[in-house]
């Protein structure tokens, strides 16, 4: 399954490795999970660790190599109604290239969390991790 990170979900990660954000990059080669991000998610990531210890960039070097990149996209031949300009590029980029898109950007993302986006589920972390267990799908569940 191919998970779309947003730039809140990786930022959790790198400050803090034991909540849900963290506990992706700890089971996705269990569960064959592929960590995807975009040169748009990466920049932003890197601008904002500033706001964090700097454990959080050591942090960051160690997961970036977990990620796998896709490209930027920033149009689609359907119709978008987001109103939110500056994560479209995120939410278009994800579409393009996963099944799930994952944010813990409850302000921006609100009207499409726990709803789908042209067959892309937008969950928060700890929403795909229970909804993997519920399922049955999640292999090592302990964590």
């Amino acid at each position: 399954m191919k998970l779309f990170l947003d730039t809140s979900v990786l930022l959790s990660a790198c400050n803090s490795q034991t909540g849900a954000s963290s506990v992706l990059f700890d089971l996705a080669e269990t569960n064959d999970w592929e960590l995807i991000a975009s040169p748009w998610v990466v920049t932003e990531v890197t601008r904002n660790l500033i706001k964090f210890p700097p454990s959080a960039e050591l942090q960051w070097k160690e997961l970036f190599f977990k990620l796998m990149l896709t490209k930027d996209v920033v149009s689609l031949n359907q119709p978008v109604v987001f109103s939110v300009t500056k994560d479209r590029p995120v939410l278009i980029s994800a579409l393009a290239s996963a099944d799930v898109l994952l944010t813990l950007d409850r302000e921006d993302f609100m009207a499409l969390l726990g709803n789908d986006f042209y067959g892309m589920a937008i969950l928060l972390p700890s929403e795909f991790l229970k909804r993997e267990r519920t399922a049955g799908r999640l292999k090592n569940p302990t964590i």
